[in-house]
């Protein structure tokens, strides 16, 4: 798998199938390509939390380093070999920024959530993302976080936002629906990250403990 056949994975392309038929190759033979990925820490294997390893197995780049490499200097190669990266840098990359840090985000969202947040008052066994399909609506779902607690049927649900405009209560109203498409009946506890903050309504649920709210300054300040 070469240095542009890489890059697909950083664009969004997870499964085997949709890999192959990308690169030309059959998906036998690109699995051993996978296979080398994986041993060397450049791929991960995620599946929905709660659910075995299998059909909704995908794949993605571990390190952000290389996430950021193959989504935009493939694309961009001609321009930094000819010296004029600088000059189209901000249409290039930064406007592309909030997109390419989605997936980022979510990744620190969840590990802060395991490694940093004391102030948690539920207890996390696992946490990871789910995405299943929407029997109503006919159409897939997914939840950037969702973590088991010790309680069956008892989960943190959550949604990680990277961008420029506060976040308001309709996220909060969609996470309740995909809460229940993903358990229907569980117990859930809700919570929002958000890169800007949050609309006042979503700020007044907050305060009456219907969701959690954290922002990226809060994640990290002292």
């Amino acid at each position: 798998m070469n240095y542009t056949e890489r890059s697909y994975v950083a664009e969004g392309h997870t499964r085997m199938s949709e890999l192959a038929s990308k690169i030309g190759m059959e998906s036998s033979t690109c699995s051993k390509y996978i296979s080398v990925l994986l041993s060397l820490g450049i791929l991960g294997k995620v599946t929905p939390v709660t659910e075995k390893p299998g059909r909704k197995t995908v794949y993605k780049i571990s390190d952000p380093f290389f996430t950021f490499w193959y989504r935009f200097v493939p694309r961009n190669i001609t321009a930094i070999a000819s010296g004029r990266m600088e000059s189209i840098f901000d249409r290039s990359v930064i406007s592309q920024l909030p997109d390419y840090m989605g997936l980022i985000f979510e990744k620190m969202c969840r590990e802060y959530l395991l490694f940093y947040d004391e102030a948690l008052d539920i207890q996390i066994v696992d946490i990871g993302e789910w995405w299943g399909t929407d029997d109503t609506e006919k159409k897939q779902v997914q939840i950037d976080i969702v973590g088991t607690t010790p309680v069956k049927n008892e989960f943190l649900i959550g949604s990680c936002k990277f961008r420029n405009e506060k976040v308001g209560y309709d996220e909060l109203e969609l996470l309740r629906r995909y809460a229940e498409i993903f358990a229907r009946g569980g117990k859930f506890r809700y919570i929002i990250f958000s890169k800007t903050g949050f609309t006042d309504t979503l700020l007044d649920a907050g305060r009456k403990g219907e969701v959690l709210l954290v922002t990226l300054s809060e994640m990290y300040k002292k």
